[in-house]
Parts: C-alpha cells; sequence; structure tokens
C-alpha cells in the first residue's frame, strides 16, 4: 500500500492544505509545534475514525475532542491510497453529528463502501482489508513519539494477530473472534450467582415455583379437606330440614317466605360480587395508575416539545444565516468580478503612478519655462546695459572698447530677447498641451490597460474601485459576524439537543416502569383504574349490605325482628350452625385459591426450567472447553513460531545497537534482552531510555513486517534519544524497508537528512 495525497480541509491547525507522498522513503520536515504528530494522527483518523476499541455502542476517544478544528463547522479530510494496482479514496467527515465515510474508487468516481467489511458498532464500513484494527496499528506500524504502549490488553491483541498470521495449518483461525464470540456466549448465558443473568433468572424463577409449589399443595389439601366437610354438613342440614319438614303453621310458612326473600336479596347481592370480584382481579393491573402522574408525564412531554419548537427555531436561524452567507459570497464574488483580471492593489499602484508621472511633468515643464525666461531676460538686461554704457561713454576712452562693449552688448541684448521670445514660445506651447491633455507614453498605457481615455475617466475609475473595495470588506465583516452567529447557534442546538435527548431518555423510561408505550395509553389505563375504584367501592357497599342481610338471616329473624325459628324449627340453631360453617369453608378455599396455580402445572414449569437450566451449564462447560483449547493452541503457535521472531528482532537490534543481540518475547508479548556480558534476562523498561527506545524500535520494525507488511511505516521523531551511531545503522535500516515499502518519517532535526544524504539514500523531502 502506498499512501499519494493527504487532503485536509479542516483538522486540527491545518485547513485547506495538500501534502503528496511518494513511494519509497518520505521524510516530513518541520519544527516544533509544525504540526508533525497533527499530520501523523490526521492518517491514523482517515483510515479508523476516532472511536474507542472493544465498545458496545459508538464512543469518541480524547483524540476526536483534542484535533477538532476552532471552527466546528468542518472537520473532515480526505486520502488517496494505492493498493494492488488499485487508487482508493478516503472522505471523512469527523464531525459527531455528522460523521460519516465514503470509498471512492478514485479511477471511476465510483462509491465501493460495500465492497468493504461493516462494522455495526460505528455503523460504517472499515477502509483496510488487512484486518489491522487501531490497537495493531499503534502497537507496530505507526509509532508515535516516545509513546510504548504496554497495555495488555493492546498487547494481546498483536499477539493473537501475529500467531493467526503464523497459523501453519492452512487454515484461517480467527483466535480473537473465537473466544469473543465464546465469552460473548458464556455473558449471555452469565452465571447461576447472577440474579439477571439467563441462567439465574431460570434459577431464580425454578426456586420461587419450588416455594410456590409447596404453598399450592398446602392450599389445595386444605380445599379437599374442607370440602369433605362442606360436603357431610349438607348431608346434616338435609336431614335436619327433613324433620323440620312437619312444621306447616301459617305464621311460620308467612316468616319463612320473608326469609327466602332475604336469601334471594343475598344470592343475587353474592353474584353480583362474584362477578364484580372477578372484574377487579382481571382490572388490578391498572391499579396504581393515578391522573396526577399523568400530569407529569405530560409535563415532560410538553417540556421535550418546548425544546423541539426552539431547536426548529435555531435550526431556521441556522438555515436563514446560511442563505445570508451564500447570497453575501454571491455579492463578494459579484464585487471581485467587477475588478476583472486586476487587483485593487494594482489599480491603486498605477493611479498613484499615473498621478505622480503627471505632476512631475507639469513640475519639470513649468520649472524650465521660468528658468529660460529667467535667463534670457538677464541676457537681455545685460546687453542692455552694455550698449548703455558704451553710448554714454562709461567704458573708457579707448574707441576700441566701447565698440566692443557696444557690439557685445547688442548680441547679448538679441540673443535674450530671441531666448525670451523662445521661453514664451515655449510655455504658450507646454500649456496648450496640457490644455489638450496630451500624455506621456507611460500615462497612455496605464489608461490603455483598464481601457480609459483619458485623465478624469481613471479617476471615476479608481473612485469606483475603491467604493467597491470598501463594500467588500463591509461584506466581509458582515460575512465573519454570520459565521460567528452561526457557531453560537451551533453551539445552543447541541445543548438543546443533548437536554431533550435526556428528556426523552426520562419519560421513555418512566413510560417503561409504568409498562406502557405512550401516555395516551397511560391516560387510558388512569381510566381504568378509576373505573377499579368505583367497582371496589361497589363491591364493599355489597360486602356490608350481605353482612347485614347475614346477619338477620342467621340471627333467625325477619325484618320486622320477629324470631322464625324458635316455635317452628326446634333445630334451627344447629340449621343455621351449618349454614355458617358451609360458608366460612367455602369461603376458606376461596381464599386458599385465590392467585395459586395448580400444582401439576407448576410441577411442569420446574420441569422445563430443571431442563433450561442443565442445558445452560452444558453450554458454559462447553465454551470452557472450547476456550482452554485456543489457549493452548495460542501457547503452542507461540512456542513454534516465536524463536524465528525473537531472531528478527536480535538481528535488527543487534544492528542498531552493535551489543545486544538476544531478545526474547513471552506470551504477552514483553520484551526481555540477553544481556551479553552475564547472560541474564533484563526487561526493556530496566534499560537506558534511548536503548528502550531501540528497543521498541526493533520490535515494531520486526513485528510490523509480519502482521502489517502492507500498511507504510509511519514514525515520529524516533531517534530523539539515539546516538550518532545507533542513528545512523537505523536509518540503514528504513532505507533498505523502503525498497519494499513506503516510509513517513516525521523529525525536527536537520541531521536525519545529513545523514542519509552521507549514506546514499533516496527519498522525498516535504517542509511543513
Amino acid at each position: 500500500m502506498i499512501i499519494k495525497t493527504l487532503s485536509i480541509k479542516a483538522f486540527g491547525k491545518f485547513k485547506d492544505q495538500t501534502i503528496e507522498l511518494k513511494p519509497g522513503l518520505n521524510l516530513i520536515y518541520g519544527k516544533n509545534e509544525a504540526g508533525k504528530t497533527t499530520l501523523q494522527t490526521f492518517i491514523q483518523g482517515m483510515f479508523f475514525g476516532f472511536y474507542k476499541p472493544y465498545r458496545k455502542k459508538k464512543t469518541y476517544s480524547d483524540e476526536y475532542q483534542k484535533y477538532m478544528p476552532w471552527n466546528q463547522f468542518d472537520y473532515s479530510g480526505s486520502l488517496v491510497y494505492q493498493d494492488s494496482g488499485q487508487e482508493i479514496r478516503l472522505e471523512r467527515n469527523f464531525l459527531r453529528a455528522k460523521d460519516s465515510l465514503f470509498i471512492y474508487d478514485n479511477s471511476t468516481g465510483k462509491i465501493i463502501n460495500d465492497q468493504f467489511k461493516y462494522d455495526g458498532v460505528i455503523r460504517q464500513h472499515l477502509p483496510l482489508d488487512t484486518g489491522m484494527t487501531t490497537v495493531i496499528y499503534n502497537n507496530t506500524v505507526n509509532m508515535r513519539q516516545n509513546l510504548h504502549d504496554n497495555e495488555s490488553r493492546s498487547q494481546d491483541e498483536v499477539r493473537d494477530s501475529y500467531i493467526e498470521m503464523q497459523n501453519s495449518s492452512g487454515i484461517e483461525i480467527n483466535f480473537k473472534g473465537i473466544a469473543r464470540r465464546l465469552e460473548e456466549k458464556k455473558n449471555q448465558i452469565g452465571r447461576s450467582g447472577q440474579s439477571k443473568s439467563r441462567i439465574g433468572a431460570a434459577i431464580r424463577e425454578r426456586d420461587e415455583l419450588q416455594g410456590l409449589l409447596k404453598e399450592a399443595e398446602a392450599a389445595y389439601a386444605k380445599v379437599a379437606e374442607n370440602q369433605e366437610k362442606i360436603t357431610q354438613n349438607q348431608k346434616l342440614m338435609k336431614r335436619i330440614e327433613a324433620e323440620n319438614e312437619y312444621l306447616s303453621q301459617e305464621s311460620v310458612v308467612k316468616r319463612k317466605k320473608e326469609l327466602l326473600l332475604s336469601y334471594e336479596k343475598i344470592n343475587k347481592l353474592e353474584k353480583e360480587n362474584n362477578r364484580l370480584s372477578k372484574i377487579i382481579r382481571e382490572d388490578q393491573v391498572y391499579e396504581g395508575y393515578s391522573y396526577k402522574i399523568l400530569e407529569g408525564l405530560k409535563a415532560i412531554k410538553n417540556q421535550a416539545e418546548r425544546l423541539s419548537d426552539q431547536m426548529n427555531y435555531i435550526e431556521k436561524e441556522m438555515t436563514d444565516a446560511s442563505e445570508h452567507l451564500k447570497a453575501i459570497r454571491q455579492k463578494e464574488a459579484t464585487k471581485r468580478s467587477a475588478l476583472g483580471p486586476h487587483t485593487v492593489e494594482g489599480i491603486t499602484e498605477d493611479y498613484e503612478l499615473f498621478k505622480k508621472e503627471q505632476v512631475e511633468v507639469e513640475a519639470v515643464d513649468k520649472k524650465s519655462n521660468i528658468l529660460i525666461n529667467i535667463i534670457a531676460s538677464l541676457v537681455t538686461l545685460l546687453g542692455m546695459g552694455l550698449v548703455g554704457m558704451a553710448n554714454i561713454g562709461l567704458m573708457g576712452a579707448s574707441q576700441g572698447i566701447e565698440n566692443l562693449s557696444l557690439t557685445v552688448g547688442a548680441a547679448l541684448a538679441i540673443a535674450g530677447v530671441v531666448g525670451l521670445s523662445y521661453g514664451v514660445s515655449a510655455t504658450l506651447k507646454k500649456r496648450q498641451i496640457l490644455k489638450e491633455k496630451k500624455l506621456i507614453p507611460i500615462q497612455d498605457e496605464i489608461l490603455a490597460k483598464y481601457q480609459l481615455t483619458d485623465a478624469p475617466s481613471l479617476d471615476s475609475y479608481y473612485k469606483k474601485i475603491v467604493r467597491n473595495q470598501k463594500e467588500l470588506e463591509q461584506l466581509q465583516n458582515e460575512g465573519e459576524l454570520i459565521i460567528v452567529q452561526h457557531s453560537r447557534h451551533q453551539a445552543g442546538y447541541e445543548v438543546l439537543f443533548e437536554q431533550r435527548r435526556g428528556i426523552i431518555r426520562e419519560l421513555e423510561k418512566k413510560l417503561a416502569q409504568y409498562q406502557v408505550k405512550d401516555i395516551a395509553e397511560y391516560a387510558e389505563r388512569c381510566e381504568k383504574g378509576q373505573q377499579l375504584e368505583e367497582l371496589k367501592i361497589r363491591f364493599n357497599g355489597n360486602l356490608r349490605l350481605l353482612e347485614n342481610l347475614l346477619e338477620t338471616v342467621n340471627g333467625g329473624k325477619t325484618d320486622a325482628g320477629q324470631a322464625v325459628w324458635q316455635k317452628a324449627s326446634p333445630k334451627s340453631a344447629d340449621l343455621l350452625s351449618l349454614g355458617k360453617e358451609i360458608a366460612r369453608l367455602e369461603g376458606e378455599n376461596s381464599a386458599l385459591t385465590e392467585g395459586i396455580g395448580l400444582p401439576v402445572e407448576i410441577q411442569e414449569t420446574i420441569k422445563s426450567l430443571d431442563a433450561q437450566i442443565q442445558a445452560f451449564d452444558l453450554e458454559i462447560q462447553a465454551c470452557n472447553a472450547a476456550l482452554a483449547v485456543l489457549a493452548r493452541i495460542q501457547k503452542d503457535s507461540h512456542r513454534e513460531s516465536v524463536p524465528e521472531l525473537n531472531k528478527n528482532i536480535g538481528a535488527i537490534l543487534e544492528t542498531i545497537t552493535q551489543h545486544y543481540k538476544g531478545v526474547k518475547i513471552d506470551e504477552t508479548m514483553k520484551l526481555k534482552v540477553v544481556d551479553p556480558k552475564g547472560g541474564d534476562f533484563k526487561d526493556a523498561e530496566q534499560l537506558s531510555a534511548g536503548t528502550m527506545d531501540q528497543v521498541h524500535f526493533a520490535f515494531r520494525y520486526g513485528i510490523g513486517q509480519r502482521i502489517g507488511d502492507q500498511m507504510p511505516f509511519i514514525l515520529d521523531e524516533p531517534f530523539v534519544r539515539y546516538d550518532r551511531q545507533r542513528k545512523t545503522e537505523a536509518l540503514k535500516l528504513l532505507a533498505d524497508l523502503a525498497c519494499k515499502r513506503q516510509i513517513i518519517l516525521f523529525t525536527c532535526d536537520e541531521d536525519e537528512e545529513k545523514l542519509l544524504k552521507s549514506l546514499g539514500a533516496d527519498y522525498h523531502k516535504i517542509n511543513l
């Protein structure tokens, strides 16, 4: 695999920056805080995202927040890599609410996400077919600055990946996947001591049913005993009633009829209460639903709806702001297009040059004409003076001198007049030129450049450009203000979103607690609960009326209070006593069987649960046996494969240090170094900081070639604590490795480049 292009739209300190990488060794140089570690993390993020491993739901790592740009509207980039002759482009948006990954065939532009494995936790396809995870990536091919990850779980995954790759059976065995599925299976079943696990729940239910079975057996035994007594009492009552048939006096019959009416009332009330009791038992599930709780649920829902309204308002504001910003950007584009191919700075420079030339020409013309006129005037005056002096005889007695003075004076006067005439003529001509706005060639060139005709049109054009630039700056300021407002709206929206989600979760939790799907169903249950209370009130009223009627009947009196059985039925007390006993026994039987299942049904359920528990035990035993076999296979594979790895890493370490050459790797992938003097084992952490860096470099170099030989080898300041000799040897290894795979080396030291040049190594340098 070769990474070809890194295009960072917004990541950490980088914005709209593209970096081209080459096959072989790429030396990325940058001073401290130039962004080397940020660029290394960007590569990791493009391949794996920023998700915490070993989670059952999508959880973001600390690096997500660390490298989020200050302007949180964009957090994205793209990466192009070549693998097996195919160019693949990854486009990833890191933003939490919009995170996405699109995988393209860079040659055709076709989306090929479905050609890669899908991860159901992060709900994205994985852009690598190598099976490499973030943990293995950061423990092998990606060396961070002075960071040695000895976390046992991470090293276990590196170990498992190495053993799977070394498996010589010809059968692909995914140790991690099998072990994880077996552990998940065990976790699903759980332990008997876990009340909420499947086996724990089954055991708890079985134990509860065994207790209920004892209660049911005792209750139904008592019911059978009571039923036998009821049958005997009913037979005895029939004999007593037969003995009392002879009592047929009119008064007795009349009173008996009155009692029969009471019995009918009692029978009617009992039937009604039996019906009400059945309804009450069936509707007992609606007990506890109150209108007060209903109002609370409605209040929670209203709060969520209010937050939704606020979110909708903010979302509309954000949309309006985006549209406004778009309109501003369009206006800015229009303003910029008014400049055509020119820039404001260029126009200003040309305008100032035009004015400067114009002022200088006028100044020179004016200065030259005045000087000529002054000189001509002085010459004329001097000539006239000489002529005058010669005429009045002031030059002396010599006639020759006077003639010479006269001749020279006349010549000077004539020359002065000619010069003055020329100066006046030149002045008039230049004034005419200025009047006609004649320009020098450089000014003509400036006017032609902007397709203008004269200086006034240039003045008008420049004023228009200045005004256009001020309006453009005003639009830019307005756009920046809208971006700030949009950022605040976004932050407010996210706060409201989290608040609303918390409220909805609370509402859903309460609805689940009351076993309803929505508030409407809870309201319906409240109404049924109120009807249940009304039925209970009616039931209790009937009970009180029954008590009064039974007191009348059992007391052997009519409604008028007259005794019935005192004369007519000598054994009335026995009948009443038997009737009371039968009623008591029937009531006791009803109470005993209420809410208790049949013992036979309970026994069948217990048998089913016993079978289920036994099956769970067998599954756990099978999982444990399989895990033991996997552990043994891994241990054997480690014994078989680790000698070669020890040899390779030892050779690398000896090449770098020229001292240590023996390396041992235990089953947890921890490194031990053989002391060449005494032959003792030393943990890597017992060595000096520089040597420990070299041990870990050798480990990553060696195991990285085994596990991730297709991935680029990425190193961030790996040689900070190396001496020059060991650094040179390490760079030799990297230069050799660069012939087989891509190397990306980050450094802030120019020494690496000097050493590479001295070694004659090929490399591609990138300055940050």
